[in-house]
């Protein structure tokens, strides 16, 4: 029997041990570097909001509104670009600015306008190299809704920001550190290619091995301590 477990816990440990590892490095890596460093939050420029009541505001763009298509799902108030704007939702998703004061449609936006959204948005060391409207195969770095605009920086840690043309949102912040931690989460979940299912057979089946190797290794242990010669 002592064997047995001998073996088990041998065999486990060659099948499993390079994960194992795995688990633990991008765990340490993880936990050591804080998540709001990874979001890139520390390079967000810091503006205090306007108080729209001081804007001059006309109203609710009801005109504007009856030209999109499908079902106005959400509608808010909001300072974009150095004006009052609408922005407005379809069917759940970014679709539009409206100005507040002419009514007219903003979005999508040019790469000018984008370009100032971002460029105010970043606080960090670099200025902006390269913009790119992205509508079909984005990287793998960026996995929302297109099309998106891809503004590149030249600071020491490789920035890129992703501007909605719809909203005027800034929707995503990478970086090298955050390129490190995607890698490393993916290796941590087993989903190298979406890194978005922490439920699949991989992850579930190799932590199944390693629930052996854990078990066979504490039997293994009793041995020792009841059985000093082994």
């Amino acid at each position: 029997m002592r064997r047995i477990w001998f073996q088990l816990h041998k065999w486990t440990g060659l099948i499993i041990g390079l994960q194992v590892l795995a688990w633990i490095g991008s765990g340490l890596y993880m936990t050591f570097v804080p998540i709001e460093t990874v979001r890139g939050e520390h390079n967000i420029r810091k503006v205090e909001a306007p108080d729209l009541r001081d804007s001059d505001v006309k109203g609710y763009p009801a005109q504007a509104l009856k030209a999109l298509p499908g079902k106005v799902s959400r509608v808010e108030l909001v300072h974009v670009d150095g004006r009052s704007v609408w922005r407005v939702d379809v069917d759940g998703k970014p679709a539009a600015m409206v100005d507040d004061r002419s009514g007219e449609v903003l979005s999508p936006l040019s790469e000018v306008a984008a370009t100032r959204i971002a460029a105010a948005d970043f606080a960090g060391m670099g200025k902006i190299v390269s913009a790119t409207l992205l509508e079909s195969n984005p990287p793998i770095e960026y996995r929302g809704d297109l099309p998106v605009w891809q503004f590149s920086f030249d600071d020491p840690d490789s920035t890129n920001l992703y501007v909605s043309p719809l909203s005027g949102k800034v929707v995503a912040r990478r970086s090298s550190t955050w390129r490190v931690y995607d890698f490393l989460w993916s290796l941590h979940i087993m989903d190298y290619r979406d890194r978005t299912d922490f439920n699949n057979w991989l992850v579930v089946m190799s932590a199944a091995v390693a629930l052996i190797l854990t078990i066979s290794g504490m039997v293994i242990l009793v041995y020792r301590f009841l059985v000093p010669r082994l």
